[in-house]
């Protein structure tokens, strides 16, 4: 992958990450996290669309041309309108992605490298089917060291069918989706302006706004990942430092707002997921989320009280308008220096993807599998560049590649995140 702007420029990282969330020692006094005083900002609320905010400044590196891509030509760059075959979609994946050190990688040679060996029983493949039905399409079996291991993903009820059954087989590896929360769609909008003018760029990639690839673990936080690191890349852009954020507070938030919250250690599993729409969105630029130090992403429960993390949420805010966009509009928001939220269904082609991160474009996504929730960051041509919350051992550090066929195929899902500079 050729990267516009390197995420390890010294000048060009926003954020404080001396703090990776990963310590859980306990805290004697909360007053060890007290910050500036926090002053209440006076709600000046706008009319939907007529803020008249000025873009982001967006560092002109994190904007690409056909130039930069040595193996690519115009035709790799122009929309796919549903005209795009596969054949096609192979041939610019080798145009824009055939540079990278892993290129043609799947997940069956990566973990060669690692001394997994594909274990093809076909028993157990039908039995799996049996049990959890779909199972069997993303589910694959590697045997190392006399131990069957599980990779890919599974919804967690029918992860925790397996589990039960074939309690010899290691189902550590395996990544969780979750199932469709039900409900109407939120309707999509037009733009509004000056994002609706933004000029749309042959590829942008704004990783070097993230903050680093989390893992969510076996839990369905997966939408609370995702805009827990909105939030975090989206002070990033607009240059102001912010620390590590906790997506188990996020999740917390969510399920108030749903009217599904149990308690701490329910909201560190996700429950049953996040509603779509830009509501959850709306609850962070509302409200805010703590620091993942106050409770991070691996403690099921937080380090400090309640109302202590909803104080310090409230430094912490989502400076942007969640907005729900059709694809057609996904590549201006992100023209526009703005990430886009994305849930979609989830498919077989997604559980082998390997360390090049590229999505085959014959991704069948019926939804049979799951739901998923990431954040869209970039894109080069019709490849959008996505980042998730499986830990950066998986696909390319972390991230991926979806082809604009299989979003338009999975039912997919876009709120876009429509930064406010007022709000930094």
């Amino acid at each position: 992958m050729r990267y516009f702007c390197s995420p390890d420029d010294d000048d060009f990282d926003f954020f404080d990450d001396s703090d990776s969330g990963d310590e859980q020692d306990e805290f004697e006094d909360e007053e060890e996290f007290e910050e500036d005083e926090f002053v209440e900002e006076e709600d000046d609320e706008e009319e939907d669309g007529d803020s008249g905010d000025e873009l982001p400044e967006v560092d002109e590196r994190a904007f690409g041309s056909v130039e930069d891509f040595p193996n690519a030509d115009e035709e790799d760059f122009e929309d796919d309108e549903g005209d795009w075959s596969e054949d096609d979609y192979a041939e610019s994946a080798t145009n824009l992605f055939g540079e990278h050190p892993f290129f043609g990688d799947t997940l069956t040679t990566q973990l060669a490298d690692n001394g997994y060996r594909a274990f093809t029983e076909p028993g157990f493949a039908s039995q799996f089917e049996q049990l959890a039905p779909g199972a069997a399409e993303t589910v694959h079996l590697f045997e190392r060291d006399g131990r069957l291991h599980a990779f890919g993903f599974l919804p967690m009820a029918a992860l925790a069918l397996l589990q039960a059954r074939y309690t010899g087989i290691d189902w550590s590896p395996i990544e969780v989706s979750v199932p469709g929360m039900g409900g109407e769609r939120a309707e999509t909008r037009p733009l509004p302006e000056p994002f609706a003018s933004a000029v749309v760029r042959d590829a942008v990639d704004l990783r070097p706004y993230a903050t680093p690839v989390a893992d969510q673990r076996q839990t369905s936080r997966c939408s609370a990942f995702a805009w827990t690191h909105a939030t975090e890349m989206s002070h990033g852009i607009l240059q102001a430092n912010v620390p590590r954020l906790s997506a188990n507070y996020t999740m917390l938030q969510f399920q108030q707002m749903q009217g599904d919250a149990r308690s701490y250690r329910y909201a560190y599993t996700g429950g049953d997921g996040t509603v779509g729409g830009p509501e959850p969105g709306q609850v962070l630029a509302q409200e805010g989320t703590c620091q993942q130090r106050l409770w991070p992403d691996d403690a099921p429960e937080p380090m400090a009280s309640e109302q202590f993390l909803a104080s310090d949420a409230a430094q912490h805010r989502l400076p942007a308008r969640p907005w729900p966009i059709a694809i057609d509009d996904v590549k201006r928001a992100l023209s526009a220096g703005c990430p886009v939220h994305l849930a979609m269904n989830t498919g077989p082609r997604f559980s082998e993807i390997g360390r090049d991160g590229i999505v085959n474009a014959a991704e069948a996504a019926s939804g049979q599998h799951g739901r998923h929730a990431m954040l869209v960051v970039g894109y080069s041509g019709n490849y959008y560049v996505v980042k998730n919350s499986w830990g950066s051992d998986w696909g390319d550090g972390g991230y991926c590649y979806i082809p604009k066929k299989v979003l338009m195929d999975s039912d997919a899902e876009f709120v876009a995140v429509l930064l406010d500079r007022k709000q930094s």
